[in-house]
């Protein structure tokens, strides 16, 4: 599979009890609209610093961001400046899916 620089896409929400589930459907509803079909690959929740997957063995970069990086991601959703990121992978272009 080749890698692809990924596309970054910023969503910014005021609302003081925003939390991980309301960044998620946010961006799956965005992501939805950029791709055809979008299937989360991995993801960073800064308010309890907890990143999936977890890989670390990286050290080039975050090790959650390399996953993406390796498994078809396309698309990065930032959530209010980086309080949440999830990338996505068009699941109908994926290698073996074509």
């Amino acid at each position: 599979m080749k890698h692809r620089k990924l596309e970054h896409l910023q969503i910014t929400c005021g609302d003081e009890n925003f939390d991980y589930r309301r960044a998620r459907q946010l961006a799956e509803e965005l992501a939805a609209g950029q791709l055809g079909d979008a299937l989360l690959v991995a993801w960073f929740d800064g308010q309890k610093n907890e990143e999936h997957p977890q890989v670390p063995e990286c050290q080039h970069k975050p090790g959650w961001l390399a996953y993406a990086h390796g498994h078809g991601g396309r698309l990065c959703i930032d959530v209010n400046g980086g309080e949440f990121s999830f990338v996505y992978a068009d699941a109908g272009n994926l290698e073996g899916n074509a």
